[in-house]
């Protein structure tokens, strides 16, 4: 007779659950195939109808032809060497940075990497430093391991390094030692914001002096859409404070599930020994490396066109549908805007009437690590169809609109107020 399937709880669960896993958020939300039943602006989805199924199915046949007993064997604790390979090719031209294989190691995607450098680097109480805003997933990642995140603000420059000199001062005053500073150095998620030269080189600086390390995270550096490339941390650090996290995510396939994280060899050597994966999607390792040299430059300049097509369309749209007061960001790349209203408005509060009407986005507070944030939202212009981008900052626009009437503080008119990236 078959077992009936049960939806009951060990009775003593909680007991039995590690620290870690005992005072969890809620399971994060985030499925593409629903997101394309709304007009989704939540998520750094990529563009659904760029994705090069037709290229990766053809290299994966040469990949198989040309390898395919290694291609589905377990792999190189490290990474595949044909990708790494042609990984440090891609990254010495488009990026300026110089390594060799002993500085790589290949992760499922950037959020593996941070994982992995989190658990090198922090235990349970230990200081780490981020931008405030920063990217959800490293709020939790954060939370995951017990970390105390100091917030350092980021401004129309990106992160606010006089506030980060006066908290690590601060730090060394109370006797605190932070583990590392997390920076998103290019289009900062949510933001959209880079930071600027002089404040990387000042950030490297005060990592050096005040003996902690960076991780850069730079997962949108190939999707710059104006302005003039500036070099990352990583290239710009001859003391070796840095880590540089990337991932092919948003440049071939979210669904690959490869990033890099590149480092110091010890470092590297550490984290290997940590990933106990057996070889990090060896099978799509292999694919890729086969793929990128011959198909990546053509298809990274069909997703700028795509990508920048869509900022400006939403940039006009905000322009026409946001209530008096309001503010955005203008990235020069990337996949997001940030939004700030009034305030009064809660985004939190504003998101199931969007989805009502068919209209999703990411409420503030999830992008800070204090739960600040509630009048402001970060909205995506990757993964709408561009003919969805005006009807949906309409509705955003008359919900926020409803909200601040609602508080006796309303206006017809819209705003022409923006900040630049």
């Amino acid at each position: 007779m078959a077992q009936v399937p049960t939806t009951a709880s060990p009775p003593n669960l909680q007991e039995l659950l590690s620290r870690r896993a005992s005072d969890l958020p809620a399971p994060r939300i985030g499925d593409p195939r629903k997101s394309a039943e709304l007009i989704s602006f939540f998520a750094g989805f990529p563009d659904p109808g760029s994705l090069p199924a037709d290229e990766v199915a053809a290299a994966t046949v040469r990949a198989l032809a040309k390898d395919g007993q290694w291609a589905l064997q377990y792999g190189n604790g490290t990474g595949y060497p044909g990708l790494v390979d042609v990984l440090l090719a891609k990254l010495k031209r488009d990026q300026g940075i110089e390594a060799g294989r002993e500085n790589v190691l290949i992760t499922a995607g950037g959020s593996q990497a941070m994982g992995l450098v989190l658990d090198a680097f922090v235990d349970w109480g230990d200081t780490v430093i981020t931008e405030a805003p920063t990217w959800m997933g490293a709020v939790r990642a954060f939370a995951n391991v017990g970390a105390k995140p100091v917030a350092i603000p980021v401004d129309d420059e990106g992160t606010d390094t006089d506030a980060l000199e006066r908290e690590l001062g601060r730090l060394r005053d109370e006797g605190i030692q932070p583990k590392l500073i997390y920076v998103i150095s290019n289009f900062q998620n949510p933001s959209g914001i880079s930071t600027s030269l002089a404040r990387r080189q000042r950030i490297i600086a005060l990592a050096r002096q005040y003996g902690t390390l960076v991780l850069e995270d730079d997962a949108y550096s190939d999707l710059r859409y104006s302005g003039e490339r500036i070099p990352p941390l990583y290239a710009l650090d001859e003391g070796g404070s840095t880590m540089y996290l990337g991932t092919f995510s948003k440049i071939m396939g979210a669904g690959m599930r490869l990033g890099w994280l590149i480092a110091d060899p010890e470092i590297i050597k550490r984290l290997a020994v940590l990933k106990i994966d057996g070889g990090t999607n060896v099978f799509g390792s292999h694919v890729a490396a086969e793929w990128l040299p011959e198909h990546l430059d053509a298809h990274v300049a069909r997703l700028k066109a795509i990508y920048q097509r869509r900022r400006d369309l939403m940039l006009q749209a905000l322009e026409r549908h946001m209530p008096e007061g309001t503010t955005w960001t203008r990235p020069d790349g990337g996949f997001f805007i940030w939004v700030t209203f009034a305030e009064g408005i809660d985004t939190t509060r504003m998101l199931p009437q969007a989805r009502e009407r068919g209209v999703e986005f990411l409420p503030g507070p999830t992008c800070y690590v204090d739960g600040r944030g509630q009048n402001q939202l970060r909205l995506s212009f990757s993964f709408a169809a561009d003919e969805q981008i005006e009807p949906g900052i309409r509705i955003i626009g008359e919900i926020a609109k409803g909200e601040l009437l609602e508080a006796g503080r309303g206006s017809r008119g819209g705003s022409r107020s923006t900040r630049s990236s």
